[in-house]
């Protein structure tokens, strides 16, 4: 009976339950919060890139309409890959030596629940500018 009541005083092996239960405490939220980071990361790419590539096609454009439009095409590309909702803003000037600016906002979802849809948003966006050729010629009206 001794025997029994010495062994089960015995502290051996409390150690490796209490790692093991310190170890799952600290493991789990990490491994809820890492999809979650990669999540928003993804989405601010996905802004950056879109602002990158409305910029640039707006500069490249021969007057202000086909710009904008363009600008729009680019975003409306970067939305069908992407599945993101962009939103567009383009900034400045259509003129020799003027810079445009893109800023792309998207909403990006935290968590999605089975039946309960998604947890909290978070806004990420993306800015890009680029200057219009200084030496190019601009079309005054919009080509036909």
């Amino acid at each position: 009976m001794r025997r029994l009541l010495a062994l089960l005083r015995a502290e051996s092996g409390q150690a490796l339950i209490s790692g093991l239960i310190l170890l799952a405490g600290v493991l789990i939220p990490v491994l809820f919060l890492v999809p979650l980071f990669a999540r928003v990361e993804q989405g601010r790419l996905t802004a950056e890139q879109a602002a990158r590539d409305a910029v640039r096609a707006a500069v490249q454009s021969p007057s202000s309409t086909a710009a904008e439009a363009a600008a729009e095409a680019a975003v409306m590309r970067a939305r069908a890959q992407t599945g993101e909702p962009l939103q567009l803003t383009l900034e400045g000037e259509f003129a020799r030596a003027s810079t445009l600016r893109a800023h792309v906002r998207t909403n990006v979802n935290l968590a999605h629940v089975p039946l309960f849809g998604s947890i909290g948003t978070v806004t990420v966006s993306g800015d890009a500018a680029a200057p219009v050729d200084r030496y190019r010629s601009l079309l005054a009206t919009p080509a036909p």
